[in-house]
């Protein structure tokens, strides 16, 4: 039972991280879990709708609180919020804008009674109309002073549909997972597959680290909706990799840091800055 106490341990905790990586675990009935995390993003490498990378000479931040929380309604079934209650945007050159990121409800239910095998369904709803304008901090040659689009919604209902599986080994310790989502998104945006596997392991029964990869792939729709900003996501695709740990400060609290970046050896990388993505938070469970 204490082995068992390990794995389930590690994988509830794990739910919450940046990567949003997902498991065929759920919470037991009346357990919850809460985390806080700021995250920071800085990168000037674009890579275009074609995949070509375009140096901007202008370097995109964002940075955000999020608060994430799960409660566990029966031992079968799992309610989810997920809230960025601050996100900040800006460019270089540009002033910072700020707000509420897309509010995110869920419930994920295990299907089978002896397997970790769970569907997950989440209904990201929009804070705002998709539209936050941040003004240029200087004027350009006609001394006008621009305007940018750096949206803290992409102003759309998407619903999320996630098939994934999780396994125990022996030692008790150790666990991986696999998971498949499909975005159901409205206003004529694309359709998108997320795919992605996770491994972790839990050293000196106080450290759990954890590597994550996951990839996305657009799916077609009636409409391509190429135009507004690349904060829409429309069109993008890319791999991403990650890796997470977990430090145990008692039974309850955990200091939690993780670092993820993208890459192009498996899914090309379009319409998306290309950077590391830093977080840094405490959960708290039980």
């Amino acid at each position: 039972m204490k082995q068992n106490k390990y794995i389930i341990l590690l994988m509830l905790t794990f739910c919450a991280t940046y990567l949003q990586a997902q498991s065929g675990w759920t919470r037991e009935a009346k357990g919850f879990y809460v985390q806080a995390t700021a995250s920071y993003f800085s990168s000037n490498n674009y890579y275009t709708t074609e995949g070509r990378l375009a140096d901007q000479g202008s370097t995109f931040n964002s940075s955000g609180l999020l608060l994430y929380g799960e409660y566990g309604i029966s031992n079968r079934l799992t309610a989810i919020v997920d809230v960025p209650l601050v996100r900040l945007n800006s460019f270089s050159t540009t002033e910072t804008v700020g707000g509420v990121g897309n509010i995110q409800l869920a419930v994920k239910y295990k299907l089978l009674k002896n397997f970790p095998l769970s569907l997950q369904v989440a209904l990201d709803i929009p804070s705002n109309d998709g539209e936050n304008f941040a003004k240029s901090n200087s004027p350009d040659d006609f001394g006008q002073i621009n305007e940018i689009n750096l949206p803290l919604s992409d102003g759309e209902f998407n619903v999320w549909t996630t098939l994934a599986a999780s396994h125990g080994f022996a030692n008790g310790k150790t666990y991986a997972s696999a998971f498949t989502s499909i975005n159901f998104r409205t206003e004529s945006f694309s359709n998108q597959l997320q795919v992605g596997a996770e491994v972790g392991h839990l050293f000196f029964d106080k450290l759990y680290l954890i590597g994550k990869l996951k990839i996305q792939e657009k799916l077609s729709s009636e409409i391509n909706n190429q135009s507004g900003s690349f904060l829409y996501g429309e069109g993008t695709t890319f791999t991403n990799f990650g890796i997470t740990s977990m430090y145990k400060l008692n039974n309850h609290l955990n200091l939690v840091a993780n670092y993820s970046d993208y890459a192009g050896f498996l899914v090309e990388r379009k319409n998306i800055y290309d950077g590391g993505t830093f977080s840094l938070g405490l959960s708290f469970e039980y």
